[in-house]
């Protein structure tokens, strides 16, 4: 075959498939963008439910959103030093033995700024930020942090379940920077807005 002609066969066989994916991409695309959005929407209730159960103080109940058949689950608290792997350590970090000493006397948990994605059609990713403010038995005064939550959830028979799940703060230096920016007077952009216009 000529070098024109097979020139001409591969533009030619380029542009009809490229024509057909044209012609097929805006219906393929909805479908997606929508089972996104539904992801996000299931993803969303279960974070709801979690911040429900450690509103009410009864950390047991977070089992429950677990995917209970799965055999070796992963937990990292961000107060702890290494992952919680295998049923028994999570059941005694979230369902202590009785007579373990109390540490926390009231935590509120708020997740926002959900990001998901489907690995697999029974799997999904989900990355979020963690809101806390809390009350310890020994601190004097309630204290708050942001931090980032890394998630795969199981689809089940009855929903999405958390099969692991992971806390990661910041390095320090960031963290500390965002504190202080956080910590600035509500009314000072317009101070500084005001003593450095004619600069």
């Amino acid at each position: 075959m000529k070098r024109r002609t097979l020139l001409q066969s591969l533009l030619l066989g380029t542009s009809a498939t490229a024509s057909f994916i044209g012609s097929t991409s805006g219906s393929l695309a909805a479908p997606a963008s929508n089972s996104k959005a539904n992801l996000k929407e299931e993803i969303e209730a279960v974070l709801r439910e979690t911040e429900a159960i450690w509103d009410s103080q009864d950390t047991a109940r977070l089992r429950d959103l677990w995917d209970l058949d799965d055999p070796d689950p992963f937990y990292l608290a961000g107060e702890q030093e290494n992952w919680f792997v295998g049923w028994e350590a999570i059941n005694n970090y979230l369902a202590p033995p009785k007579g373990t000493p109390q540490v926390t006397q009231a935590i509120r948990v708020r997740f926002y700024d959900v990001q998901v994605r489907l690995l697999a059609p029974d799997l999904a990713f989900a990355g979020y930020w963690m809101r806390t403010d809390m009350k310890l038995v020994f601190s004097p005064k309630p204290f708050g942090s942001d931090n980032r939550v890394g998630t795969i959830f199981r689809k089940k028979a009855d929903g999405w379940r958390y099969v692991c799940y992971t806390e990661a703060f910041q390095a320090p230096n960031l963290y500390f920077q965002k504190l202080f920016e956080k910590d600035v007077s509500q009314d000072y952009q317009e101070f500084f807005d005001r003593t450095t216009k004619d600069r």
